[in-house]
C-alpha cells in the first residue's frame, strides 16, 4: 500500500547572519532539536537514511555565517574591537533566564574559547582584532551546525535578499492524509542571484544597512565627481577604499570616533608607518612615506575619551549605590520591578538625579584618595550631602510633582504647592536642575542644562574643594572646546588649537593608563558604564516613558555616555599623539563646516604655488628635527591620474583660518534610520508597506518618527503601514531601536543578555508556528 505524499518539511529563513542572525539559529538549533528528538527519534545514522526532515533553516548573507561584513576575518590584524575578550558570547549561559538548571550552555564565550585555543592574553583588558572575534563567531557556527541533529536542515545562500512577498494559503485536501503536515502561510524570499526561498517564517536580522545620504553630504560627493577630488561616505573602515587616498594627499574626516581610529590604523600602520614606545606610555611615530595627511574634525572637535582598560587595569564591575532598581521601584510607589505594573519613570527629572549621585560619589571618594589636599575640610561632608540629597529626591520627586498638571493633583493652588515642592527638590538634588541664569526651557537645553550644577550643590562644593580644577564637572567633561577660541593651529604657537589638543590628549591617556581607581575623571567611566546597563534593561522591560527615551535618554545622554565609555583603548589615542607630533595629524575645531574651495576653480596655473603652501605649512618635522620623509612623497598620487586638486576647505568657527584638502571622509557612524535606508531589501519592504518607521506621540500631541521599525514587545513582530501585525515575520538586531537602546552592543556573558534572549523569544515563537 502506497504511502501518502508529506509536505515539505517547515522552513524559516534568517536574512543577516552575523552575530545577532547567529544567536537565532543556535536557539533555533536548540529548541528543535528538544522538541522533534522524541517524535522522529535518534539522529540518522549511516544504516538509516530514512530519518525526516523537521526543519529547515535557510541562512541568506553573502559574507560567511557568524562574522558577517563587520567581523570579517581576512581583515587586518591591526583593527580592535572596542571591548574586551571577556565581553563577548553568543551563546547562552547560566545567568540567563530562560535556561532551566538542568540545561547546560551550548558552546563558550569568547573568553573560554580563547583560552582553549591557547590564548595568553588577560581576558578582561585585551582588546581583541576584529578578525580574532570573526573566528569566534565563525567557530560558534561550525560549532551550531555541526551540533544540530540530522532531522534539522541548515542550507547557506551566499547572496543577498532583495524581497519578501506573501504568499497565498494552501488549502490541503480534507481530512488531511495521515501523514502530512498542516501547511501554513507562507512567505517567499527572492534573493540577488535568483534563488528563491519558501519559508513558513521570516527573520530579519540585517544589521548596518546603507543609508541614502543626506542633502549635504550629497552635494559633496557631487561636488568631488565635478572637482577631481575624491569623497568616501560613511561606512564601514574595513569596506573604505583607502586605497584610493594617495600618499601626501590632505584628508579631511568629519567624525573622530571609533571609525576614525580605524581608518587612522589603516593610514599608518598598514601602511608600513611604525610606532616606537616611549616614556609615560607615549609613542613616537617613524612614517614610511606612503601616509596621506590627516585634517580631523567633528561636531564637538575633540575625540571620544579613551577607555581607562589596560593590563595595569582590567575592566570591572561597579557597584551602583543610588541608581539601583530598589529605588526606582520606590520613586515610582510600586513594590518591586519585577511585577506587571511599570515605573513609567522620566529620565531627566526622576533617574538621571540618581546617575549623577552615583557619579559624584565615584569622583569625589577617588579624589580623596589620590589627592587629598584638593580638599579643604573633611571630604566625608560630601557624601554626607549627597545621601541626604537622595533622600530628599527619592521622597519628593514624584512624576506628578514634577509634571502635575497630568497627575492626580487638582486645584491651581496645589499644582502650585507641587511645583514648588518639585523645585526645592531638584535644586537640593540634581544639578540638572537650572541653568545660572534665567532662560527659557529651549535655551536650558541648548546650554547643557542636565550637565550644569545647581546652586545648592555648588556652594557645598566650592567650599570643600576651593580649586575649580578639581572639581567634577560635566558639562567640561562633555564640551571641553565650549567658549576657546584659537588663533592658529599651528604647532608651537601661543593660542594654537593643536597645542591645546595634545595637552588635552596627553592628560586624558595619562588619567586612562591611571585607571578608575587612579583619576577621578576615569571613575566616571564605571559608574556610566553600569548606569548605561540598568537603563538598557529597564528600557527592554517597559519601565521608562517612551517620550522620556526618545527626548532625553537619546536627546542628551547617549551622546554624553558614548562620549566617555565608547572611546577606543588607550593605544590608539597614544598613536593619535605621535601622529600629530610628526606632522601626519592636524586638527580642523569644533562644529566643523566643509565648502567648496573657490581657490582651486582658478586654474592649473596656481597649483603649484598651492601645493608649495601646503607642503610649507602642513607637514611638521619630526621630535628629533628631522625631516620628515613624508614630505618627499606630499602631493603625489596615482601615477596615471596625477595630483587631485584641493577643491575642499574646511573651517571652524573657534579656529582662525581654513584648511584645504582633496579628499573628504565621512567616519561618522551611520544613523541606521529606516526611513533613510538604502539596501534593496528594507528599502524596497517600506515602499510597499510591508514595514514602517515606528512613532511616538509626544507630551504635546505631535507624532514623531523614530529610527526603528514598529514592531510589537518581544518577540518583536513587524508591523505594517496599515498596523497590521504579520504573525510569521520578525525584526532583531539594530532595527529594534524603537524598542531597546544600545543595541550596537553584543551580549555580554553572565548578564542575562537581553540580545540572547530577544533570539530565544523569536525562536519559540517559530516553533509555535509550525
Amino acid at each position: 500500500m502506497s504511502q501518502a505524499p508529506q509536505t515539505p518539511a517547515p522552513a524559516v529563513a534568517i536574512i543577516g547572519v552575523g552575530p545577532r542572525g547567529l544567536t537565532v539559529l543556535e536557539r533555533l538549533v536548540a529548541l528543535a532539536a528538544k522538541r522533534f528528538a522524541g517524535t522522529l527519534g535518534a539522529p540518522r545514522s549511516a544504516a538509516d537514511a530514512t530519518t525526516e526532515t523537521a526543519l529547515t533553516i535557510h541562512l541568506i548573507d553573502p559574507y560567511p555565517p557568524g562574522a558577517g561584513i563587520v567581523w570579517r576575518t581576512d581583515q587586518p590584524e591591526s583593527l580592535l574591537m572596542n571591548t574586551t575578550i571577556a565581553e563577548q558570547t553568543v551563546f547562552p549561559d547560566s545567568s540567563c533566564s530562560f535556561l532551566g538548571p538542568e540545561e547546560a550552555p551550548t558552546g563558550p564565550s569568547m573568553a573560554e574559547w580563547y583560552l582553549a585555543n591557547g590564548g595568553t592574553e588577560p581576558l578582561h583588558s585585551t582588546f581583541p582584532s576584529r578578525s580574532l572575534y570573526g573566528r569566534y563567531l565563525r567557530d560558534a557556527y561550525r560549532r551550531i551546525r555541526e551540533g544540530a541533529p540530522d532531522f534539522i536542515e541548515i542550507v547557506e545562500h551566499p547572496t543577498k535578499a532583495e524581497s519578501v512577498i506573501d504568499l497565498p494559503a494552501m488549502d490541503l485536501p480534507q481530512p488531511v492524509p495521515e501523514g502530512s503536515r498542516a501547511t501554513v502561510p507562507e512567505q517567499l524570499v527572492r534573493c540577488q542571484n535568483g534563488t528563491t526561498i519558501v519559508a513558513s517564517a521570516v527573520v530579519l536580522a540585517v544589521g548596518h544597512i546603507p543609508s541614502a545620504q543626506p542633502e549635504e553630504r550629497a552635494r559633496l560627493a557631487a561636488f568631488a565627481e565635478l572637482g577631481g577630488g575624491l569623497y568616501l561616505p560613511q561606512g564601514l573602515p574595513a569596506e573604505t577604499p583607502v586605497a584610493e587616498v594617495a600618499p601626501g594627499e590632505r584628508v579631511i574626516v568629519r567624525g573622530m570616533g571609533l571609525n576614525y581610529f580605524d581608518l587612522q590604523t589603516l593610514f599608518t600602520h598598514e601602511r608600513g608607518g611604525r610606532y616606537q614606545a616611549q616614556p609615560g606610555g607615549l609613542l613616537r611615530y617613524v612614517p614610511s612615506g606612503d601616509e596621506p595627511r590627516l585634517a580631523l574634525g567633528s561636531r564637538r572637535g575633540i575625540p571620544y575619551r579613551s577607555k581607562p582598560i589596560c593590563h595595569e587595569h582590567p575592566r570591572r564591575d561597579w557597584p551602583l549605590r543610588y541608581f539601583t532598581k530598589d529605588n526606582i521601584a520606590l520613586l515610582a510607589g510600586i513594590e518591586d520591578l519585577g511585577g506587571e505594573r511599570k515605573a513609567g519613570a522620566r529620565f531627566n527629572d526622576q533617574l538621571w538625579p540618581l546617575i549623577l549621585a552615583d557619579l559624584r560619589l565615584a569622583y569625589y571618594h577617588t579624589l580623596s584618595q589620590v589627592r587629598p589636599g584638593a580638599f579643604a575640610d573633611d571630604p566625608g561632608q560630601l557624601r554626607e550631602a549627597i545621601g541626604e540629597a537622595v533622600s530628599r529626591h527619592l521622597t519628593r520627586r514624584t512624576w506628578q510633582e514634577t509634571h502635575p498638571q497630568s497627575g492626580e493633583v487638582g486645584s491651581s493652588e496645589d499644582r502650585a504647592a507641587a511645583t514648588a515642592r518639585a523645585a526645592a527638590s531638584a535644586t537640593a538634588a540634581t544639578s540638572a536642575a537650572r541653568a545660572a541664569s534665567a532662560t527659557t526651557t529651549e535655551d536650558a537645553a541648548r546650554l547643557g542644562r542636565v550637565t550644569r550644577e545647581a546652586f545648592a550643590w555648588s556652594e557645598i562644593e566650592e567650599a570643600l574643594v576651593p580649586d575649580p580644577a578639581d572639581r567634577m564637572s560635566l558639562h567640561t567633561l562633555l564640551n571641553p572646546l565650549e567658549g576657546e577660541l584659537f588663533t592658529s593651529r599651528e604647532p608651537g604657537e601661543t593660542g594654537s588649537l593643536h597645542e591645546w589638543m595634545l595637552d588635552f590628549l596627553r592628560t586624558d591617556l595619562r588619567s586612562s593608563l591611571a585607571g578608575p581607581t587612579g583619576s577621578p575623571e576615569k571613575a566616571l567611566f564605571t559608574v556610566l558604564w553600569q548606569s548605561r546597563l540598568l537603563l538598557k534593561e529597564l528600557i527592554v522591560a517597559g519601565h521608562i516613558d517612551r517620550v522620556s527615551i526618545d527626548m532625553e535618554i537619546l536627546g542628551w545622554f547617549e551622546g554624553f555616555v558614548s562620549g566617555i565609555c565608547d572611546g577606543p583603548p588607550p593605544q590608539r589615542i597614544a598613536e593619535l599623539i605621535a601622529l600629530a607630533e610628526a606632522g601626519i595629524v592636524t586638527f580642523i575645531g569644533p562644529d566643523m563646516r566643509i565648502e567648496e574651495n573657490p581657490d582651486a576653480l582658478r586654474g592649473a596655473s596656481d597649483a603649484p604655488e598651492a601645493e608649495a603652501e601646503n607642503a610649507s605649512s602642513g607637514i611638521a618635522a619630526r621630535p628629533d628635527g628631522s625631516e620628515n620623509p613624508i614630505s618627499a612623497v606630499q602631493g603625489l598620487t596615482d601615477e596615471t591620474q596625477g595630483p587631485r586638486p584641493e577643491i575642499f576647505t574646511v573651517t571652524s568657527a573657534q579656529a582662525a583660518g581654513a584648511i584645504t584638502g582633496s579628499v573628504v571622509i565621512d567616519a561618522a557612524s551611520p544613523t541606521n534610520s529606516v526611513s533613510r535606508a538604502a539596501d534593496v531589501l528594507l528599502h524596497g519592504m517600506l515602499e510597499r508597506g510591508q514595514l514602517t518607521a515606528a512613532r511616538l506621540t509626544l507630551d504635546d500631541g505631535r507624532e514623531k518618527f523614530l529610527n526603528g521599525l514598529a514592531l510589537t514587545s518581544r518577540p518583536y513582530r513587524t508591523i505594517d503601514v496599515e498596523g497590521n501585525v504579520h504573525p510569521r515575520r520578525f525584526a532583531l538586531s539594530i532595527q529594534l531601536s524603537s524598542k531597546q537602546w544600545g543595541l550596537a552592543i553584543a551580549a555580554n556573558p553572565g548578564t542575562n543578555a537581553a540580545t540572547l534572549n530577544d533570539s530565544h523569544a523569536a525562536a519559540e515563537a517559530i516553533l509555535a508556528l509550525l
